[in-house]
């Protein structure tokens, strides 16, 4: 009996393990792959950083700002010498997006540009943001926006009210690479 109450352990530790470990590449890891990538920049924002522009703002603003724990942006610029790679690392990056946990929110496209905004949540209590925009001639933008119980409708109200309090230069990456895009 205890043989038999042993090999069904290890069969449902197996079987939890299999379950869990999920094959599809997530966001999270090809933004941690993309790091040693010279074409890339990436950023992480704590949302220390990020302060509203005027103390005038809704409730509503200010509390939704509280949600919001930090984000991650992560950038290709296309240069001659990288075009083929950029193609690719485009593909990589709409391979992950097309998976169903991926809720879109909205999709615009013309002249070879397009956005994306998708979300991980549910409806009005979302973990997080994703916009992806490209450009065939620029490159391509990744943000992630990362919170607990984020309220999708509020969010553009924030957006409007949000500046970034920059003490230590780390937005300045970022300003630098949209610079050098022209």
């Amino acid at each position: 009996m205890k043989q038999f109450i042993k090999y069904s352990m290890m069969i449902i530790a197996i079987a939890m393990i299999t379950v869990s470990c999920d094959s599809n590449p997530s966001l999270q890891k090809y933004y941690v792959d993309s790091l040693e990538n010279a074409n890339f920049i990436a950023l992480d924002i704590p949302s220390s950083i990020l302060k509203l522009k005027n103390d005038d703002v809704s409730e509503d603003v200010r509390e939704t700002l509280k949600t919001i724990k930090k984000v991650n942006i992560l950038g290709f610029q296309i240069k001659e010498d990288n075009k083929a790679e950029y193609d690719a690392e485009k593909v990589k990056v709409k391979a992950i997006l097309k998976n169903p946990k991926y809720q879109e929110l909205v999709r615009v496209g013309s002249g070879g540009k397009s956005l994306s905004v998708k979300f991980l949540g549910e409806g009005d209590a979302i973990d997080e943001v994703i916009l992806y925009g490209s450009d065939k001639e620029l490159g391509f933008a990744l943000i992630r926006i990362l919170g607990d119980g984020m309220d999708p409708s509020k969010m553009m109200a924030l957006v409007q009210e949000i500046n970034i309090d920059d003490e230590n230069g780390s937005f300045k990456q970022i300003e630098s690479f949209m610079k050098n895009i022209d």
